[in-house]
C-alpha cells in the first residue's frame, strides 16, 4: 500500500500543477470576458435609464459602435490585461480609469472629425462612462478576492527554486515575500560560489543544499515547484552550463537572473531581435506600450489644463507685460529625451538682461533681476504653466525630471555620477524630486546629487499611480513652498 502511495504522488503533483495553470487561465479569461460583456451591457442600462424603453436612433447606434471600437483600441494599447495579477489593486484601477477615459477622448475626436457633435447624446454617454467604469472596477475587485481565495488553497501560486543567491535574487525573494498577491514564492536556494553573505535567521530564503544537491532534490520533489531561477556569477559560465546539464531531464522552466550590480544599470530588461536575445542594461520605460500610455496620459492632462486654465494664462500674460518691458514668454534651450535640445517655455519673471556667452546664472534670494510680479510667479510655480504647450508638442511630459539649463548639464555631468541618466525619459513640468522639496537654487553639490537620486528613482519606479501621486503632491506642496526665487 505504501508503495502505491509513492507511485501516485507524482501524478497528484502533476494534477495540482495543471489546476494552477487552469486557474490562471480562467481568471485571465474571466477578466476579458467580463469587460467584453459589461461594456455593451452598461450602454444598454444607461440608455434605459435615460430614455426608458425608447428604441435607440440611428445616430445613437453609430455612437455605440464608435465607442466600442475606441475601447478595443485603447484597451489593446494600454497594458490593462498584461500582467494584471502582478499589479496592485490601486494601480490596476488607475490603468482602467486612464484606458476608459482615453476611450471617450478618442471617440470625442472622432465625433468632431465626422461632424457628430450635434447629435451625440451627452446624458447617455456620461451615464455609460460612470456606470461602465464602476462595473469594470467591481469585476476587478471581485476577481482579486477570488484570486486570494485560490492562492490560499495553493492554486495560482508558483513555487520557485533558486540556484545561487546573488543580490538581485535576494531582492526578488524579499519582494515576493512582501507581496504575496504576486502569486510566487521561493521554496529555498542552493548555495554556489559568489553568493552574497546573509545573516542567520535573517530574511534570506531557506538553504536547501549546494549545487551538487540540485538534481537529487528535483528528483525527490517533482511537481512541488514550477520554475528554477539561476542566480550565479555570469563571468564564468562553466558552472552554469554544468548545472543546466545536470537538470535538463526535468522539464521545468529555467530562468537566469542577471546580476547587473556595478554596471550603472537603469531599468534592465530582456529584448530579442530576430532569434538573438539581448539584455538591456540602461533604458527608460521598458515596455513601449508604457511609453505610449504615458504619452496619452500627457495629452489628456495637458489638454484639459490648457482649456481650463486659458483665462489664467491671459491674466498672467497681462501681468508679465505690465511688470517690465519685454516678451511675455521666456524661451531657453534645454536637454530633453535622449539629450536632444528643445526650447522650453516659461512666463518671463525677470527683467530682460544679457548673460555672458555660455553662462547661465541661477536666481537667488533677493535677485534684482526678478520683477515683483515675477517673484510671485516663481514662488507659486505659475511661471511653469506654458510648459503644458511643450507637453502637447511632445518635448516634455507632465511628470518627469525637471530640465536643467544646458550649461548646468555640461557642468554637473562631469561631477555627478549617472547625472545624464535623467534623460532616459522626457523632462517634466513637475517631478519626484520637486515634491520632496528639491527645487529652485542648488548652491551645494549635495543638493543636486540628491535631486538626481530622486529623478533616477522615479525612472525606475514609474507607474501611472506614481504620476498621479506626484501631480497631487505638486498641487498641495510645491505651489506653496518658497524655495524658488
Amino acid at each position: 500500500m505504501l508503495h502505491g502511495s509513492v507511485e501516485d504522488l507524482p501524478a497528484e503533483r502533476a494534477r495540482a500543477g495543471r489546476r494552477r495553470v487552469e486557474a490562471r487561465a480562467a481568471l485571465e479569461l474571466g477578466l476579458r470576458l467580463g469587460d467584453l460583456l459589461l461594456l455593451p451591457g452598461m450602454a444598454v442600462l444607461s440608455h434605459v435609464l435615460c430614455y426608458a424603453t425608447e428604441a435607440p436612433s440611428s445616430s445613437q447606434r453609430i455612437v455605440f459602435g464608435a465607442v466600442i471600437l475606441s475601447a478595443i483600441v485603447c484597451f489593446s494599447v494600454a497594458p490593462v490585461y498584461r500582467n494584471w495579477r502582478t499589479r496592485g489593486l490601486i494601480a490596476d484601477l488607475w490603468l482602467l480609469l486612464l484606458a476608459w477615459s482615453s476611450t471617450f477622448a478618442l471617440f470625442s475626436l472622432y465625433a468632431v472629425l465626422v461632424g457628430l457633435g450635434d447629435v451625440v447624446p451627452v446624458q447617455w454617454l456620461v451615464g455609460w462612462y460612470f456606470i461602465g467604469l464602476a462595473s469594470m472596477a467591481t469585476v476587478r475587485v471581485l476577481l482579486r478576492v477570488q484570486l486570494h481565495r485560490l492562492r490560499s488553497r495553493g492554486l495560482d501560486r508558483q513555487r520557485v527554486l533558486l540556484v545561487g543567491l546573488r543580490a538581485p535574487a535576494l531582492k526578488l525573494h524579499r519582494l515576493l515575500r512582501g507581496k504575496p498577491e504576486l502569486g510566487k514564492e521561493v521554496v529555498g536556494y542552493f548555495s554556489s560560489v559568489g553568493d552574497i553573505a546573509t545573516r542567520r535567521g535573517g530574511d534570506a530564503p531557506r538553504r536547501l543544499g549546494v549545487l551538487d544537491d540540485v538534481p537529487q532534490y528535483m528528483d525527490l520533489h517533482r511537481g512541488e515547484f514550477d520554475q528554477v531561477w539561476v542566480s550565479m556569477p555570469m563571468g564564468d559560465t562553466a558552472p552554469i552550463r554544468d548545472m543546466l546539464k545536470q537538470i535538463e531531464r526535468f522539464p521545468v522552466p529555467v530562468r537566469l537572473i542577471p546580476d547587473t550590480t556595478g554596471l550603472g544599470a537603469l531599468n534592465p530588461g530582456v529584448h530579442q531581435v530576430g532569434d538573438v536575445p539581448m539584455i538591456g542594461v540602461r533604458q527608460g520605460l521598458v515596455d513601449h506600450r508604457f511609453r505610449l500610455f504615458k504619452r496619452v496620459e500627457d495629452i489628456i492632462v495637458a489638454g484639459i489644463a490648457v482649456v481650463l486654465l486659458a483665462p489664467l494664462f491671459a491674466l498672467l500674460a497681462i501681468g508679465v507685460k505690465l511688470s517690465s518691458p519685454g516678451p511675455v514668454l521666456f524661451r531657453q534651450k534645454r536637454h530633453g529625451l535622449g539629450g536632444k535640445e528643445f526650447w522650453m517655455l516659461k512666463f518671463r519673471s525677470m527683467r530682460v538682461h544679457a548673460e555672458g556667452a555660455g553662462q547661465i546664472t541661477q536666481a537667488t534670494r533677493g535677485d534684482p533681476r526678478v520683477t515683483r510680479f515675477g517673484a510671485f510667479l516663481r514662488r507659486t510655480s505659475l511661471d511653469e504653466l506654458p510648459q503644458f504647450f511643450n507637453v502637447l508638442g511632445g518635448n516634455m511630459s507632465v511628470v518627469g525630471p525637471r530640465p536643467h539649463a544646458i550649461q548646468h548639464n555640461d557642468h554637473y555631468e562631469r561631477v555627478i555620477e549617472r547625472y545624464m541618466h535623467r534623460h532616459y525619459v522626457k523632462p517634466g513640468i513637475t517631478g519626484w524630486a520637486q515634491v520632496h522639496g528639491l527645487r529652485g537654487e542648488t548652491p551645494e553639490l549635495r543638493s543636486m546629487k540628491k535631486r538626481v537620486q530622486y529623478d533616477i528613482d522615479y525612472i525606475r519606479r514609474w507607474s501611472p499611480t506614481l504620476d498621479v501621486r506626484i501631480i497631487l503632491m505638486t498641487a498641495f506642496k510645491v505651489l506653496g513652498q518658497k524655495s524658488a526665487y
